[in-house]
C-alpha cells in the first residue's frame, strides 16, 4: 500500500491517494484564502503560511531559541529575501520551511500541506512534489551526469517514460542557460556557475510551486552570481514562490519582500503586505489540539 497523501490543516482524516502529471495545468485545488481585495486584478494564491512558528534546541543542558515566534504569508509570484547576521535563525527557518526538521510550536503551511503532521514517506513525498531547494553548496549528485542530476527527482516521482524524463530534464537545463554540450557532463567537469544553474533546473524537475534557496551565490563569482539573482526573480515573476536566504545585496536590491532577523526573531519586514486576514487563519485552525 503506497504511503498516505499530505495531511492538510484542519482535517485529521487520511487524504486519498492523488497523483499529478506534468500536462495538469494545476494540482488538484488546495485551500485558498481570499481578503477583500479589489476583483482586479484576480489575488495571486497562497503558498506559505507561517503563524507563531518557533524551533527550540536543546544542547548540553541548555535551551536555544532558533527561531522565535515568527509569522508571515506570501504567495506564488512573490521573490522573498531573508536577511540577518550568522546564528540569527534564518537558515533554521528556511529548513523549517523545506521539511527539513519540525517546528517546536506554531503552524506551518507550504502550499496548504500541514508541515508539522506529515512523517516517514509523506516527508519526502512532500519535498518531490511540493518544493525546489537550492543549496549554496549544489550538492549535485558526483558520479551523474548534469542531465540525470535534472532527471533524478523525477525518476523518483515516477510516472513518467524515460524518454519524457529526459526531453524535460534537456528543455530545462536549456531554460537555465546550459548548452546541450555540457548536458552529459558530470559536476567535476563544470564551473561552480553551471553546477548552480543545473541545480536550480533540478529543483524545477517536478514543477514545484515554492523554491527556496540558501546562499545560492555564496559560492560562485559575482558576475556568475548576478545572472543567478536574474534566474530566480525569473521563476518568481513566472508565477512561483522564492525565498532566498542570502547575504548577497544584488539579491536584497531585487527582492519583492525583504525579512531581516535577529536572535531568532523578525524584525524588520519591507514591503511586506499580508495577503491573509487573521479570521481565515482562525477558521483553519478551530477544533485543532496545540
Amino acid at each position: 500500500m503506497m504511503d498516505n497523501e499530505f495531511l492538510s490543516l484542519g482535517n485529521k482524516q487520511e487524504m486519498p491517494e492523488q497523483v499529478w502529471s506534468e500536462d495538469q495545468a494545476e494540482e488538484p485545488a488546495s485551500v485558498h484564502w481570499s481578503t477583500d481585495a479589489q476583483p482586479e486584478p484576480p489575488e495571486s494564491a497562497i503558498t506559505v503560511v507561517a503563524e507563531g512558528v518557533s524551533k527550540i534546541f536543546r544542547l548540553q543542558g541548555e535551551v536555544i531559541q532558533a527561531v522565535d515566534e515568527v509569522s508571515f504569508a506570501f504567495t506564488e509570484g512573490q521573490f522573498v529575501a531573508i536577511l540577518g547576521p550568522s546564528g540569527c535563525g534564518k537558515s533554521t527557518l528556511l529548513y523549517l520551511l523545506a521539511g527539513l526538521d519540525k517546528p517546536t510550536s506554531g503552524e506551518l503551511l507550504i502550499d496548504g500541506v500541514d508541515v508539522k503532521r506529515l512523517s516517514g514517506r509523506q516527508e519526502h513525498r512532500f519535498r518531490r512534489q511540493k518544493l525546489g531547494f537550492v543549496f549554496q553548496s549544489f550538492h549535485l549528485i558526483p558520479g551523474l551526469t548534469a542531465l540525470e542530476n535534472v532527471m533524478l527527482p523525477m525518476e523518483l516521482k515516477g510516472g513518467m517514460t524515460n524518454a519524457a524524463l529526459r526531453e524535460r530534464a534537456r528543455t530545462l537545463l536549456r531554460q537555465v542557460g546550459i548548452d546541450d554540450s555540457r548536458h552529459n557532463h558530470k559536476p567535476g567537469k563544470l564551473s561552480g556557475g553551471q553546477q548552480q544553474r543545473v541545480a536550480i533546473a533540478r529543483a524545477l524537475a517536478n514543477n514545484p510551486r515554492v523554491i527556496l534557496a540558501d546562499e545560492p551565490t555564496g559560492n560562485v563569482d559575482s558576475n556568475t552570481g548576478r545572472s543567478i539573482v536574474q534566474l530566480l526573480k525569473q521563476l518568481a515573476e513566472q508565477g512561483r514562490t522564492v525565498i532566498v536566504v542570502t547575504h548577497d545585496h544584488s539579491i536584497v536590491s531585487v527582492a519583492d519582500v525583504r525579512m531581516k532577523m535577529e536572535d531568532g526573531r523578525i524584525t524588520v519586514m519591507e514591503n511586506y503586505q499580508p495577503p491573509v486576514n487573521k479570521n481565515a487563519l482562525a477558521l483553519k485552525k478551530k477544533g485543532r489540539k496545540r
